[in-house]
């Protein structure tokens, strides 16, 4: 297999698609944002490996075939002027049909996901540069917090008073996700959430 060939057969992305757009069109309310993950849950998408991989970027790829999926999707739904399909991280909305594309669009983002060669090139080393940049985005990077208890970041972290850094990470990124606001959490405990994954990480 290439690095520009799709790791799913023309016909299975083809039956992927179409049920994504099903499940956009029957989500109700009509034009009120759709969570990645209930997209993920309903579609059952499952990629077969040869390699051992973490858990990590097992879901990345999963989140690739989805999104790269969705890119499809707004750019058929654009030609055919059904309406415009507005791809935000972790969610998505469809908006009524426009002249233009809005201007937020991201198209850096868009020709990311339709490349497959980013599907591959993922590696579990850059895939930590990558979240650890997403996370820290909603960092305020001009307001400096104040410091945390050490017991209290290790209960923020549900992490023992002896911990490695692989049980430190590993906390981090279940707690993030859990907490990430595109998942519904609040903005302050993620970066509370952050700052205690800092300040432990300075023990090692």
């Amino acid at each position: 297999m290439t690095d520009t060939q799709a790791p799913l057969s023309t016909a299975i992305l083809n039956l992927l698609q179409g049920q994504l757009e099903s499940l956009i069109l029957a989500f109700k309310p009509q034009h009120s944002p759709i969570e990645e993950q209930y997209l993920l849950s309903r579609l059952g998408l499952k990629l077969h490996s040869d390699t051992l991989q973490s858990a990590d970027l097992a879901r990345f790829q999963q989140h690739f075939v989805l999104y790269h999926l969705l890119y499809r999707i707004q750019q058929h739904w654009l030609t055919q002027r059904y309406g415009y399909l507005a791809i935000g991280l972790a969610k998505l909305q469809l908006l009524p049909p426009t002249d233009a594309l809005p201007p937020d669009t991201d198209i850096s983002r868009q020709n990311y996901y339709l490349n497959w060669q980013n599907f591959y090139a993922m590696t579990e080393q850059l895939l930590d540069q990558h979240l650890d940049a997403f996370w820290q985005q909603l960092q305020r990077p001009n307001v400096q917090p104040n410091a945390l208890a050490h017991n209290e970041a290790l209960a923020l972290l549900n992490l023992p008073a002896a911990f490695t850094p692989q049980q430190l990470k590993k906390a981090y990124r279940t707690k993030a996700l859990q907490l990430h606001p595109d998942r519904g959490g609040e903005p302050q405990q993620f970066i509370l959430l952050r700052q205690a994954y800092q300040q432990l990480l300075q023990h090692f």
